[in-house]
């Protein structure tokens, strides 16, 4: 009797600890807001990086492609590292910075299926773009400058756009 008796306290022991353990890992699921999976998806054969070349009377844009798939997995997992930002309304200073946007494309002459449109001014933050629709929420986080150089370096290793 003393023997079943401990065996049931275990299992309840063990039933408790269980339900203790989902309950925290759901509400350290919903406290990620980031969706599951890689918001940029593997696949690209292609990057397009567009930055802008701001001159005396207008702005132009510039635009590199990349194939190394080494550079292409090196960005996507860079970007898909970023930590989700806060979507609550916050005041930033005046965004004078124009976007950059790194794109990924199945080939050099199909539309990007995923783009990624980085702000650095004002509250920084970076937009991932499916097949042309906006999702939510943005990334960002206090190292994203510090990731979109790392990004720039590796498609530009002179650190400067290409004209």
């Amino acid at each position: 009797m003393r023997r079943v008796s401990r065996t049931l306290h275990q299992v309840g022991a063990t039933l408790v600890l269980s339900a203790a353990l989902m309950v925290a890992g759901a509400s350290s699921a919903s406290a990620t807001a980031k969706p599951i999976g890689d918001l940029v998806p593997a696949g690209a054969k292609v990057l397009i990086w567009n930055y802008p070349l701001p001159t005396a009377n207008k702005v132009l844009t510039g635009t590199l492609e990349v194939t190394n798939p080494t550079i292409i997995a090196q960005v996507r997992s860079l970007i898909n590292s970023l930590p989700v930002t806060s979507s609550a309304h916050r005041i930033c200073p005046d965004d004078m910075m124009l976007p950059y946007t790194v794109g990924f494309a199945l080939s050099t002459k199909a539309k990007p299926f995923t783009r990624v449109v980085f702000q650095l001014g004002g509250c920084p933050y970076a937009r991932v773009y499916q097949h042309g629709v906006a999702i939510s929420p943005t990334l960002g986080g206090p190292n994203l400058s510090w990731t979109y150089a790392r990004i720039q370096h590796l498609i530009s290793p002179k650190g400067q756009p290409l004209a």
